[in-house]
């Protein structure tokens, strides 16, 4: 588990549901309760997320009803941690390929581990969000470990059109509206439910709790930061270490997604997307460079800071390779990165990409070859082309 500062720190608290729909958020600012604020993005007017979210750390909540949450009894004198056995011992139990599945510990009391497991495409798409949206995730939560546990009786709360409950002490249920009662009626007993939204018509015996949302419940109990899925190969890294690296990271990034943007209109309907798509483009740069008031060609600017960067750090390969992926991704049409990401310890870059065709997949894969050594994931076919992850390695020689 990831060992965090139990004491209240200043935070924004988010909620992501599914890809389209808004989210939830809350300033949690203790001490100073004049400060705190809260509301749904990208439904409000004039909301002051964006510039929260580059102001404060923020804790993550993510859908239980993504989540598969298993009690694990180690086998005697097993001497390995148990995320490394977790796959083996849990497999027959996933619903998905075990190589596609990601373990984090919950608990851990002797033998007896707590574990949650979630798909991996599921943790990067979280993760590219949190990333598209500038936030920094303190943790990764299932959303109903935000609920309060008070044994024997459970806890409850609706979020839109969801119940949340909380019926273990490191696991839960999800459930939507129509679908509550046939899941009580499910348990071989009645349970007594405190629920800290207006009490449905459903099994058990449900207690009215003073109202609060999902999470005010969070903000309450800023404890549950510990159980975070930010663990493994997703776990938070130390931020001095990327702090020197975060100007050029950005500059790159924003450059390579301008390109890919850019490059994927040459297969959509130019008159209806192109000025939407410069207006985006000045949107991306204006938040990376706020203090530049003139911006004429953003492409072009973006990649005249990535050159002075490069000048700037003669001996830093990530900068390096990053203009060589923004140049192969320039030469590529029908190419969109979605989202990267620089592995450290491997030594190599991590794509998220979407091409409109197989041969714009393979003619990336042409151009990046001289360069770099390229590793196809897990590749999905779609109706407009396909999308999946490639692994760019530095070629030896």
């Amino acid at each position: 588990m990831n060992k965090i500062n139990a004491s209240p720190q200043a935070m924004l608290i988010v909620r992501l549901a599914a890809a389209q729909a808004p989210l939830h958020w809350q300033l949690f600012a203790p001490g100073e309760p004049h400060h705190e604020t809260s509301g749904r993005w990208p439904t409000d007017d004039a909301s002051p997320f964006p510039a929260l979210a580059e102001q404060y750390p923020a804790w993550v909540l993510i859908p239980a009803s993504d989540c598969a949450f298993h009690s694990l009894t180690l086998p005697a004198g097993l001497r390995k941690p148990p995320l490394q056995v977790a796959p083996f011992l849990l497999e027959e139990q996933l619903a998905d390929d075990v190589e596609a599945t990601h373990f984090a510990l919950l608990h851990r009391q002797q033998a007896q581990c707590e574990i949650v497991a979630v798909q991996r495409q599921k943790m990067r798409d979280w993760l590219a969000r949190c990333e598209s949206l500038s936030l920094q995730p303190l943790a990764l939560t299932p959303d109903v470990l935000a609920l309060p546990w008070q044994p024997p009786a459970w806890s409850a709360v609706q979020v839109d059109e969801q119940w949340l409950i909380r019926h273990q002490p490191w696991g839960g249920m999800a459930a939507e509206n129509v679908w509550l009662t046939e899941l009580l009626q499910s348990e071989a007993e009645e349970h007594v439910i405190d629920s800290y939204s207006p009490p449905p018509a459903a099994p058990g015996v449900w207690r009215e709790q003073p109202a609060q949302t999902l999470l005010t419940l969070a903000a309450r109990h800023p404890a549950a930061q510990k159980l975070s899925l930010l663990q493994g190969e997703f776990a938070v890294r130390r931020r001095s270490a990327q702090a020197s690296w975060r100007p050029a990271r950005y500059a790159a990034l924003a450059l390579a997604l301008l390109a890919g943007a850019n490059s994927v209109l040459d297969h959509r309907d130019l008159a209806r997307q192109a000025e939407a798509a410069q207006q985006a483009s000045r949107a991306f740069y204006h938040r990376w460079f706020p203090t530049e008031k003139k911006v004429i060609n953003p492409r072009l600017q973006m990649q005249q800071h990535l050159q002075t960067l490069t000048r700037q750090a003669q001996h830093a390969p990530l900068v390096d390779r990053l203009s060589a992926l923004q140049n192969i991704l320039s030469e590529t049409p029908g190419i969109r990165l979605r989202a990267l990401s620089w592995d450290a310890a491997g030594n190599r870059l991590q794509l998220d990409i979407a091409a409109v065709s197989s041969r714009a997949l393979e003619q990336f894969t042409q151009r990046a070859q001289p360069r770099f050594r390229v590793r196809p994931g897990d590749m999905i076919t779609k109706p407009d082309g396909i999308e999946g992850q490639l692994t760019l390695e530095e070629n030896d020689g």
